[in-house]
């Protein structure tokens, strides 16, 4: 009887640890999130149209830097509605492409998560923390919302390296002093 306690309390301590150790490699790239304060934000379905400027400093897999550029090129908002509303009325994903047009960006938010997605040489790198909960954004990645009347300004900063995965297999980052505005027409 007492090898079976024992047995069960071992069991229930490693499943501690492996949760503890989940937990600390999940945080390397997420922190809690909070709303997202858009004008956008409570609206449940439309297209929106608007610019991009700013750069991207990306690090591929041998230490490669390249520099996405993006001046006044082609951006929109797409909203799609939740049917659900479980943790929001709706996606709002922001598209934008190189001033090249070789290249893209999809950023999108949801409840208090956020993803990131970049088109980058033929291949789609990313990371997503809207899951289940929906409580938490990318870590590095700092945005802020201005608004005028006839338009809407999202900023991205990047502050630290962030890694993007393309099929868990090959990755690249996110440098810091990568950079971009949206600028979303709100008609």
């Amino acid at each position: 009887m007492m090898i079976n306690q024992i047995r069960k309390l071992n069991f229930t301590l490693l499943l501690i640890l492996v949760s503890i150790k989940s937990f600390g490699q999940y945080s390397e790239y997420a922190i809690d999130g909070s709303e997202f304060n858009s004008v956008f934000q409570n609206v449940e379905s439309g297209s929106f149209k608007g610019t991009v400027n700013g750069i991207l400093i990306i690090k591929d897999s041998e230490n490669k830097k390249t520099l996405l550029d993006f001046q006044g090129s082609y951006a929109k908002l797409e909203i799609e509605k939740d049917e659900h509303e479980v943790y929001d009325v709706s996606y709002k994903k922001y598209f934008g492409k190189t001033t090249s047009g070789k290249s893209g960006i999809e950023y999108q938010t949801y409840g208090s998560a956020n993803s990131l997605s970049i088109r980058f040489r033929g291949g789609l790198y990313e990371l997503s923390l809207i899951d289940g909960a929906c409580d938490l954004i990318i870590n590095g990645l700092e945005y802020s919302y201005k608004s005028e009347k006839s338009a809407e300004y999202l900023i991205l900063r990047i502050t630290k390296e962030i890694k993007l995965d393309k099929n868990h297999e090959e990755s690249i980052k996110l440098l810091p002093d990568s950079t971009l505005i949206f600028a979303i027409q709100r008609n």
